[in-house]
């Protein structure tokens, strides 16, 4: 395995982290580029166990605008990306919504909240 070049997505910090293959580290990886510990978990978890924030938007009814953008709380196994989409693009809300407000619990079972990203009124 070459060095994989990734920016880090668990603090807003957003660092270049740097992955490499190493096979006297316990994990089998050392990750460079951090400022925290969260990048380095970020980063091993990147390679060993592949997922994503997700991204979205849900149909909002009595709103100004016809849809809601949505994020996930956390990441979703990219084996399961597809069936959580399909729930978040089929899924309605009524305005009025803040940021932050959950708008679907749980999904699919994987502990995982989809969450308002802005405040429609």
């Amino acid at each position: 395995m070459d060095k994989i070049i990734k920016k880090c997505k668990a603090c807003p910090i957003g660092c270049e982290l740097i992955i490499t293959e190493d096979k006297s580290n316990p994990s089998g990886f050392t990750v460079e580029g951090n400022s925290c510990g969260r990048g380095l978990e970020f980063g091993i978890n990147l390679i060993t166990k592949p997922a994503k924030v997700l991204n979205g938007k849900v149909l909002l009814k009595n709103g100004s605008m016809g849809h809601l953008p949505v994020k996930t709380t956390d990441v979703v196994p990219k084996n399961r990306v597809e069936d959580c989409l399909k729930i978040i693009n089929s899924t309605e809300v009524s305005a009025p919504v803040k940021k932050g407000d959950v708008i679907i619990k749980n999904i699919l079972g994987l502990e995982v909240d989809v969450v308002a990203a802005r405040k429609v009124v």
